[in-house]
């Protein structure tokens, strides 16, 4: 069950990213959005994952996280040494578990999160609560390395991770070439939500892009220009099976 404060923190968040991301959509929009046809949609999302979402995955979390055998000596590091190392082994593990739930046998898990015809920051907020439940585990895996950490640091990596989702999902006319080496670029990442068969199979990273290329799924955004992809899986589904992942 979600307390008054988490819940007062999601709210601030939310609101957050509503002014900077809508102020950054609104000056450098690439697309064209009819906020008639999708906000009602996208905000009930938002809602079922703050409600939903996040306490069933985390239920069912319970029974099968697994945390590293990670060694006790990593506990006596500085936490930035140990903050970076989390971030670097979780971000490894959600490039591999994004790359399975693209396969078939898997794929119903992750559909409502490619099921947009749209792209803004809040399109993906559609998670189903199996994708969650799957997604939690290399993190829940890294987990032993932050060990003992200040009070504040959960929530920092949350607001981190929410805002990261919001960044890769912008709607945005940026060029953002030298960047998108080292890190997921809202460019980068809408290739990876095309309709384009030929976009199939590109773009899993969640933080950084070298994961991409070091296994060579990275599709260059250089050529592309953002206002000609389109978006959405093509099939009409349920919004219940959706939104379990069934």
């Amino acid at each position: 069950m979600i307390t008054f404060r988490q819940l007062v923190f999601l709210c601030l968040l939310f609101l957050f990213q509503v002014a900077v991301f809508g102020w950054i959509e609104w000056r450098w929009g690439a697309r064209r959005i009819e906020w008639r046809k999708v906000l009602l949609a996208d905000l009930v999302a938002v809602l079922f994952f703050a409600l939903v979402v996040r306490q069933a995955a985390g239920y069912l979390n319970g029974w099968t996280g697994i945390r590293g055998p990670w060694p006790a000596a990593i506990g006596s590091w500085p936490l930035p040494v140990r903050l970076v190392l989390y971030l670097l082994v979780a971000d490894f593990g959600a490039y591999w578990t994004h790359r399975l739930v693209h396969l078939k046998p898997l794929w119903r898990v992750h559909r409502w999160h490619h099921s947009p015809t749209h792209m803004y920051w809040l399109a993906g907020s559609r998670t189903s609560i199996l994708q969650q439940a799957i997604f939690n585990l290399p993190y829940i895996f890294a987990s032993p390395i932050l060990g003992v950490s200040p009070f504040w640091l959960a929530n920092a990596l949350f607001f981190f991770y929410a805002t990261t989702n919001g960044w890769m999902h912008l709607n945005v006319n940026w060029r953002l070439r030298g960047l998108d080496w080292i890190l997921v670029t809202p460019q980068s990442h809408h290739i990876h939500h095309s309709d384009d068969p030929s976009h199939y199979g590109s773009n899993f990273g969640v933080l950084l892009s070298i994961w991409d290329r070091m296994f060579r799924t990275f599709t260059s955004p250089k050529d592309l220009s953002p206002d000609t992809l389109r978006f959405g899986i093509g099939e009409k589904v349920p919004v219940a099976r959706l939104a379990i992942g069934l």
